[in-house]
């Protein structure tokens, strides 16, 4: 428990804590961190900034950066390990390593719970985005750290080979998007996620995502997560065009 309250007054950045934080950071990583104060916006959720006046910048941009990152050092290591897959299933297996349900798993694995700061609860958060954001921000704070080579050592030393077991999700077909995309691609359809709603329900928003398929509309789904909300309404309007098939 002093070990959560002491990191969630990371803002403070005192010494012994600043030294106790990178120690952290180099155990997840392997290298020993140049600009710490990357890391800790890493951990700042949107949500911290209306929360504690010390926090002036979340971890939004730096989200976005380690998504196409991550999806990259992915793309990489797969294109070489998998030689004569084509694009369809390469396309599918970097989807169910980078998707939003793996990445909050993988945050949780590593402990970023203990270090977000902001002003959702433990629930919120848990069906939020907020833990995958994080990973992806994470990600983007090593590469602007310690460039790419060295983020991507670590993304297939300390992420792939350690905590994924590339032989099960090729055997497991749970990335619903690849599979409506792989569907309409080969339909020559339009596929399109439009979002239908959003509204706010006390510190999150709750997004409605619907399916339409050459401008026909499908599934709608909700959810405080736009990227489950995709997930579920795939998953859905599959099992809807596999029952109209069959």
């Amino acid at each position: 428990m002093a070990l959560k309250q002491f990191f969630s007054f990371l803002g403070n950045h005192s010494e012994k804590g600043d030294k106790k934080f990178k120690q952290w950071v180099k155990s997840i990583t392997g290298y020993s961190p140049v600009n710490l104060s990357l890391y800790v916006q890493a951990f700042n959720h949107s949500s911290a900034l209306r929360k504690n006046d010390s926090v002036k910048i979340s971890n939004e941009r730096l989200e976005f950066l380690g998504d196409a990152i991550l999806g990259a050092i992915v793309a990489d290591y797969l294109f070489n390990i998998f030689p004569l897959k084509d694009e369809g299933f390469l396309t599918q297996l970097r989807s169910k390593i980078v998707n939003g349900y793996s990445l909050k798993h993988l945050s949780l694995k590593f402990g970023f719970d203990i270090y977000l700061k902001g002003s959702l609860t433990k629930e919120e958060k848990l069906k939020s985005s907020a833990y995958g954001d994080a990973f992806e921000a994470f990600v983007g704070a090593v590469y602007l750290d310690l460039g790419y080579n060295k983020t991507k050592q670590f993304v297939i030393a300390k992420v792939i080979n350690t905590h994924l077991d590339i032989n099960s999700l090729v055997k497991t077909n749970e990335d619903f998007k690849s599979q409506l995309q792989i569907y309409c691609q080969k339909n020559k359809f339009n596929l399109e996620y439009r979002l239908v709603s959003e509204e706010k329900v006390g510190n999150q928003k709750l997004f409605a995502i619907q399916v339409f398929i050459d401008e026909k509309p499908y599934i709608r789904f909700e959810s405080y997560s736009k990227k489950l909300a995709e997930q579920k309404a795939a998953q859905l309007t599959l099992q809807e065009i596999n029952q109209s098939i069959g």
